[in-house]
C-alpha cells in the first residue's frame, strides 16, 4: 500500500501540470480559510515572526512577507529560466517558431 502511494506520489510529481494544481489548491484553500470562522487563525499564522539571522545581521518579518518576497522571487526567477530553456532549444529557438507561438 505505501509503495503505491509513493509510485503515485512520484507520477503526480513528474507531471508537469503537477505545481500548477498543487498552488490552485493552496490558493483555494486560503480563500475558504479567510472567508469562514477560520479568518482570526488564518490572520494569525500569517502574522507569525520569522527571522534569519546571521551574526549581527537579521532580518525579521512576519511570514506574510516572507511569502511574498521570497517565494515570489524564486517564482519569477524559474520562470525566467523556462523562458531561457524556451528561447535557447524550446518553441522559441528560431523566428519562425517564435513569430507564431
Amino acid at each position: 500500500m505505501v509503495k503505491k502511494m509513493g509510485t503515485a506520489l512520484q507520477e503526480f510529481i513528474a507531471q508537469e501540470t503537477s505545481a500548477g494544481i498543487v498552488l490552485f489548491c493552496a490558493a483555494v484553500a486560503a480563500m475558504i480559510a479567510m472567508n469562514s470562522a477560520l479568518s482570526p487563525y488564518y490572520l494569525a499564522f500569517l502574522d507569525i515572526p520569522v527571522a534569519v539571522q546571521f551574526g549581527g545581521l537579521e532580518i525579521a518579518k512576519p511570514l506574510a512577507l516572507w511569502i511574498n518576497d521570497g517565494l515570489m522571487a524564486i517564482f519569477f526567477f524559474l520562470v525566467g529560466l523556462e523562458v531561457k530553456r524556451e528561447l535557447l532549444e524550446g518553441q522559441l529557438s528560431s523566428i519562425e517558431q517564435a513569430s507564431l507561438p
